[in-house]
């Protein structure tokens, strides 16, 4: 069941690579409410937890099912640009339409198969379909139901007190890499189709159809059309290792995707991707034109008897192994294998395996 972005009649210069600090925010919240899932932040997750203010942490309890497995698109960008500061991005909350938030919330609080629109146009039936899921579900929908801007203010004032007690310090550790991360993906956008662009932040994702899609391989049935819509691709170190696509009407496009701290090792499943990736024979034989000298994707089409879109994808998986670096001259992309990331990839596979 994947996620795939269609890239028809979209273009470049509608998406948007940057830091959204409430996206961070969200992702703490969740790693909070599920620290089996975090077990690489479980030392700042026991301490954060641990230091939380009670009246703080009755809120947050509250209010969990919107950080749940589906998280609340309302803590995700709501609109560009990026690169702001938290404080701008928690008041754009208050600037929502009452509708759009009482159905934003709504769908995350179900959390399940359900039209959004009914909190509004049927609020009884929504309030028993969250009852249905849990009682602490009921009671956030029936309260959402009842006085919609009392639980904005609420939200937002939860919010505010998080970046108080916790958040803003530790954003003030993260930030640096984040936006490092954001700075490079920007730089490869300069050089690379849209495709290749967007699958580069993610191991799990391919470009397919030609390069007109990208496919995730998510537990998830949905199609997102980028065409005439922004797309803002947003890097998260709290939310690792999950990975986030939104495509809600009205909103943005977000990819929330997954990074790691520079001296953080590879996990064993990460080690076992990346070797699944240059395993490919084709990829291999690749490997040995791309070690040599730095090549076109249609120069190494022509000497591998292959189609310019199979050459993209087997680079794109390349790529996301960390092994291909790419830069424009001109009119043209050149790709090389990146030497000292191919023998890093030795030490980092006897750190997993002796960890």
């Amino acid at each position: 069941m994947p996620v795939l972005l269609d890239l028809r009649g979209a273009n470049s210069s509608d998406v948007q690579i940057g830091i959204s600090p409430i996206s961070e925010l969200q992702a703490c919240l969740h790693a909070l409410a599920e620290p089996d899932h975090h077990l690489e932040h479980r030392a700042w997750l026991v301490r954060t937890d641990e230091a939380l203010s009670p009246d703080l942490r009755a809120r947050l309890t509250r209010f969990a099912p919107l950080w749940a497995r589906r998280r609340c698109r309302l803590l995700l960008p709501l609109s560009s640009p990026l690169d702001t500061d938290v404080d701008a991005e928690i008041e754009r909350l208050s600037r929502l339409p009452e509708r759009d938030f009482v159905e934003a919330a709504a769908y995350t609080i179900q959390g399940g198969d359900f039209d959004p629109r009914q909190a509004v146009s049927r609020p009884r039936e929504f309030i028993a379909a969250c009852e249905a899921r849990s009682f602490s579900r009921g009671e956030l929908a029936r309260s959402l139901v009842d006085d919609p801007e009392e639980f904005r203010a609420v939200l937002m004032r939860t919010l505010t007190d998080c970046v108080g007690e916790f958040f803003a310090e530790e954003w003030e550790r993260i930030h640096d890499r984040l936006r490092e991360e954001a700075d490079q993906t920007r730089s490869r956008l300069r050089g690379l189709p849209l495709a290749e662009l967007i699958s580069s932040v993610s191991p799990a994702a391919q470009p397919v159809q030609g390069g007109r899609a990208v496919r995730f391989d998510k537990l998830q049935n949905l199609t997102v059309a980028l065409r005439g819509n922004s797309t803002l691709l947003v890097p998260t170190i709290h939310g690792r290792p999950h990975l986030i696509i939104r495509g809600e009407a009205g909103f943005p496009v977000v990819v929330h995707y997954p990074v790691a701290w520079h001296s953080q090792p590879a996990s064993i499943d990460e080690m076992q991707q990346r070797l699944t990736i240059l395993s490919d024979p084709a990829r291999l034989a690749l490997c040995r034109h791309l070690v040599n000298e730095a090549i076109t994707t249609s120069d190494l089409a022509r000497r591998m008897n292959m189609t310019r879109p199979q050459v993209s994808r087997h680079l794109a998986r390349l790529r996301a192994a960390g092994v291909l670096t790419s830069e424009r001259s001109g009119r043209y992309v050149y790709h090389r294998v990146d030497v000292q990331k191919l023998m890093q990839m030795g030490v980092e596979l006897l750190r997993a395996i002796v960890r």
